[in-house]
């Protein structure tokens, strides 16, 4: 008996909308990524919305623009996972997926076809209570738009370092101050780390990039950073969640000794 796959296929802002806020209100911590779309197809900000979901379940692939990977939640399998994969093979200017290890692994040994595939590996972490350092030197500061520049300097440091996909950063940080909050650690009259944090959704709110130029390192100021970061989210009554690479131990470490706890991993796989 072969089983016949039947998922809905959108574009349409309002059904895509519609299903994302079912998901990130389910599940607004392991939904943030979600919740971010859901809030940039609702603004506009999402001019290419696409999304497949298998109807009557919670399996999902989404992407809202060309510079994004195809972001795959979990509860595919089998057919389901082959049908969803053949729709995502069709979208113009595919650079890569993401979402669950196991999904992931499969959906992009499908669609490399000879490109050579490159793996992230990312950690979902959450936080309930906080334990923010007391003996870092300075203080911190929300930034405004006189620190734009800045700003968008180390946003572009920061991509560089963590090599995440080009986009456009100035417009990222323009985002970031209109929508969310940017917090500066200042020691010495001086900036020496930055710590961005998105606007709340659905309960949870995420932060990131987290930065510290190099000359600045190793004086916890990036711990300072995105405590202030952190304490202002639970102050609005939200979740504070945020991604680490798994390469990089010293941001794992880091974020767990102010309180934060691992929720799960994820893959996200971009095509040469």
């Amino acid at each position: 008996m072969i089983e016949v796959v039947t998922l809905t296929v959108t574009t349409d802002p309002s059904q895509i909308a519609a299903v994302l806020d079912r998901l990130v209100e389910a599940d607004p911590v392991r939904a943030t990524v979600l919740g971010s779309i859901l809030a940039d197809v609702q603004s506009g900000r999402s001019t290419e919305p696409w999304c497949a979901v298998r109807p009557g379940t919670d399996a999902l692939v989404i992407r809202s623009e060309r510079q994004y990977p195809a972001l795959f939640t979990s509860g595919w399998d089998g057919a389901d996972l082959a049908a969803a994969v053949d729709l995502v093979r069709g979208l113009p200017g595919l650079r890569g997926v993401s979402g669950p290890a196991e999904i992931v692994e499969v959906a992009a040994t499908r669609l490399a076809r000879g490109r050579p595939p490159r793996r992230r590996g990312l950690r979902l972490f959450r936080l309930d209570g906080l334990r923010a350092p007391t003996d870092v030197p300075g203080d911190a500061r929300a930034a405004t738009g006189a620190d734009r520049s800045l700003i968008v300097d180390w946003y572009n440091a920061f991509s560089h370092e963590a090599d995440v996909l080009p986009t456009d950063l100035g417009e990222a940080a323009d985002h970031a101050l209109r929508s969310g909050r940017v917090w500066l650690w200042f020691d010495g009259g001086r900036p020496v780390s930055l710590a961005a944090r998105r606007a709340a959704q659905g309960g949870s709110c995420r932060l990131g990039p987290v930065y510290t130029p190099p000359e600045h390192r190793g004086q916890g100021y990036g711990s300072a950073v995105t405590a202030a970061a952190t304490r202002e989210v639970l102050d609005l009554g939200a979740i504070p969640v945020l991604f680490t690479d798994l390469d990089n131990p010293t941001s794992n470490k880091i974020y767990q000794r102010l309180g934060y706890y691992a929720v799960e991993d994820r893959v996200q796989v971009t095509f040469g």
